[in-house]
């Protein structure tokens, strides 16, 4: 969300209570390749958000800690740099 001059970055996390049922049930494929990085540090997804950092709008969805709030530092530090903006704020937040 960007309001004049200010990103916000925004990464939910939650957790089910032990006595809540959990409906739906993911599993992702380890290969490994998520681990590889590039010149700049960046895993493969975190690279494909740094691409598109001059969207007006950046939907990150996935796996758990693959990486999203980083990628979302690796995106606010280039919009520091190049004065787009002033301030950032990255809240990751546990619900």
């Amino acid at each position: 969300m960007m309001m004049n001059g200010l990103i916000v970055c925004l990464n939910f996390t939650r957790k089910l209570e032990d006595n809540m049922e959990n409906i739906i049930n993911v599993t992702y494929e380890t290969t490994g390749q998520t681990t590889a990085v590039n010149e700049m540090g960046m895993r493969p997804m975190q690279a494909r958000a740094y691409a598109a950092r001059n969207s007006q709008y950046i939907l990150l969805k996935a796996p758990p800690a693959s990486g999203k709030s980083r990628a979302l530092m690796f995106i606010a530090l280039d919009k520091l740099k190049t004065g787009s903006v002033k301030k950032v704020i990255v809240a990751v937040l546990s619900l």
